[in-house]
């Protein structure tokens, strides 16, 4: 009997142990889980206070702090507006599309976003540069210039398949720039395009065909800026939680069907 009390309370024991051990990992569990659903609902709320930020950034057009309780009970938003571009190499953040068309801007803008028609770009060249791909992509140029007032477009178009392709686009430079496997070097002459007083650049058009690419341009002189980039961040004082939401927007640009088409204010004369 006394052999048998002992098995019986030893049973007891381990049964106890794992029961206990069963409990608190199902207490473990459920604090944690408990835990990380604050957390997400704590992120979700401080990512809707930046994203407010952001919108009302965008309305006034200025960096801004959107006050603690606005969205939600102490969580504020700081709002910083910065240049986009600006320096002397400028890479557009995510790759061009097939077809698409965007926009590097030589002159440069008013509070109002028109166009400062006043000489920019002073260099002889510019140095356009695209990633290597598979099919490889080509990249067209085109040139929008004011010549004795008058508005003007030239155009040129590059590819490292030219031959086995058959489309006589004219071939890239060797080398590359901008971090950019591929490099072609727009001079302006090539286009008999003058820069002086009377002649100057507005912008480049450059559009990527065969497959899509990252493209950004190199100068020896500082680009004028590309838009405007607005960054707010959102902090939870009491989990530390921060989320950061940028927007960036580009100047407004015509259309890319007006690339291709003829246009007038006035009369057509043939």
């Amino acid at each position: 009997m006394k052999k048998n009390s002992g098995q019986i309370v030893l049973i007891i024991l381990l049964i106890m142990a794992v029961g206990l051990t069963i409990g608190l990992a199902v207490v473990s569990r459920s604090v944690t889980d408990i835990r990380i659903s604050r957390q997400e609902e704590e992120s979700a709320r401080v990512f809707s206070v930046a994203e407010a930020g952001i919108e009302e950034a965008l309305k006034t057009g200025a960096a801004v702090v959107l006050p603690e309780g606005v969205i939600a009970e102490g969580i504020t938003a700081t709002v910083e507006k910065k240049t986009l571009g600006g320096g002397k190499e400028f890479v557009f953040p995510n790759a061009i599309q097939v077809g698409d068309a965007q926009t590097v801007w030589l002159v440069e803008h008013d509070a109002g976003g028109n166009l400062i028609e006043t000489p920019y770009y002073t260099a002889s060249s510019l140095d356009v540069c695209w990633e290597d791909t598979d099919p490889e992509t080509a990249v067209e140029v085109t040139i929008f210039y004011k010549d004795g007032g008058v508005y003007k477009i030239a155009r040129g178009a590059y590819d490292a398949e030219t031959i086995s392709r058959g489309n006589s686009f004219d071939l890239p430079d060797g080398g590359s720039c901008a971090g950019l496997g591929r490099k072609k070097t727009i001079n302006w002459a090539d286009f008999d395009i003058n820069l002086d007083s009377n002649t100057f650049l507005l912008f480049l058009r450059l559009r990527p065909l065969y497959n899509q690419a990252k493209i950004g341009v190199v100068s020896s002189v500082n680009l004028p800026s590309q838009g405007t980039c607005y960054e707010s961040t959102a902090t939870a004082p009491e989990s530390g939680i921060t989320r950061k939401v940028q927007q960036c927007q580009f100047y407004k640009t015509p259309p890319a069907i007006f690339d291709y088409v003829l246009y007038s204010e006035g009369d057509l004369i043939k």
